[in-house]
């Protein structure tokens, strides 16, 4: 099968001619640009050189954005993302600190940025005024945002990949929220002051939403899926109660949603959430969520096994093979047994790209991540085995 045959197949809870795989895809499961190991040792491993100077984004984690291409069919990727352009630079505060698009001061921590609670520029905003006098919105109307994206998109489905569109800032509605007011003054103003709250959101949700129409508007028709980016779980447990959420976040990812259906509405639409979410993924359906990463085992109610039986019907699933301890500190025999686990138990029925529990750190040995390619490529052909462990559990094909 040609690979977004694969992905599409998989989409719709059939069984393809394999597991697809996701590499190499921003938000998914890139690779850092980064010591001790990275994105330069796994090339170097792999005897690939010549590649283009690693690209990362200025203010935000070091993943590689232009992954070699060698390296995306050597470990069999699908997926092709895309992004939308722009005319914006960061401001080079010093050789440590950048202020983005939003007005926010980012500093390097390592592979990172760091935002800091004390230096949101909307901490102290008291009223709707405040909002109005705010200067540093980021602009919509660009034209730079779409120019060349149609002929992207359709070189990557001439190309016969999975068109996957990340809308840069309007990924996300809440994490622009709470880099804008800090992270606590998030969670209180929907208490304190829900006015304001959802004031504030209101804007950020239609500047959004304007900007998803810049960038998808020419494209929509050639996207086979949408990434939408929001941490809600830490590793033992939500942000807020779920009633919480249901008042104050799940109208607005709704509202998201629904552009997002008018402008591309032949794409599936992923959300990306770490940590604990367990008990919102039956409100990520009702909103209209079709596809769930990153998948973290490690977190509490994250098993894979469970969320594949209790939401396979009605989710895809993308990635869950650990980063936390797996990846970067099991030896490469460990690492295959680990992804033949996971494909048993989430890859009947289809539904499932393997991947990566989030973009692989830097200290992740490079015979690490070819052996839990390999792994897939090898193990994850449809019918998969059966092993005598999962006929003692019940299944028989």
């Amino acid at each position: 099968m040609e690979p977004r045959e694969r992905v599409m197949a998989a989409l719709r809870h059939e069984e393809p001619d394999r597991v697809p795989i996701s590499f190499g895809d921003v938000v998914i499961s890139s690779i850092f640009d980064a010591p001790p190991y990275g994105y330069r040792a796994v090339c170097a491993h792999l005897g690939i050189d010549g590649y283009a100077e690693p690209i990362v984004a200025e203010d935000a984690p070091e993943a590689v954005l232009n992954v070699d291409e060698r390296l995306r069919r050597r470990f069999g990727a699908d997926l092709r993302w895309i992004g939308p352009g722009s005319s914006w630079v960061p401001e080079h505060l010093d050789a440590d600190t950048v202020r983005d698009e939003w007005g926010l001061l980012r500093h390097r921590a390592g592979a990172y940025w760091d935002l800091l609670e004390t230096e949101a520029p909307l901490a102290a905003a008291t009223s709707i005024l405040d909002l109005d006098d705010y200067t540093h919105w980021p602009s919509v109307n660009d034209p730079r945002i779409a120019a060349g994206k149609r002929a992207e998109a359709q070189a990557i489905r001439d190309a016969g990949y999975a068109v996957v569109a990340v809308p840069g800032w309007a990924i996300q509605i809440f994490y622009n929220y709470f880099a804008l007011r800090g992270f606590s003054q998030w969670l209180l103003d929907m208490v304190d002051d829900p006015a304001f709250y959802h004031a504030l959101v209101e804007r950020i949700v239609q500047r959004d939403i304007d900007y998803l129409g810049a960038f998808l508007g020419p494209i929509g028709d050639l996207v086979d899926m949408v990434v939408m980016a929001e941490d809600l779980g830490t590793q033992d447990s939500l942000f807020m109660s779920p009633a919480a959420y249901r008042r104050f976040c799940k109208p607005y990812q709704v509202a998201w949603v629904d552009a997002v259906r008018q402008l591309a509405p032949g794409a599936r639409i992923m959300l990306h959430s770490c940590g604990a979410i367990r008990p919102l993924i039956p409100d990520f359906i009702d909103a209209g969520i079709d596809v769930l990463n990153p998948l973290q085992p490690r977190a509490r109610g994250m098993d894979p096994a469970t969320l594949k039986r209790e939401f396979g019907s009605e989710l895809s699933l993308i990635g869950g093979l650990d980063i936390q301890e797996l990846l970067p500190f099991g030896s490469p025999g460990e690492v295959r047994d680990g992804a033949k686990a996971l494909i048993d138990v989430l890859g009947p029925g289809g539904g499932y790209i393997f991947g990566p529990s989030h973009q692989i750190q830097p200290d992740v040995p490079p015979q690490n991540i070819v052996a839990m390619y390999d792994a897939a490529l090898e193990y994850g052909r449809y019918p998969l085995p059966v092993q005598e462990s999962q006929l003692r559990g019940g299944r028989t094909s």
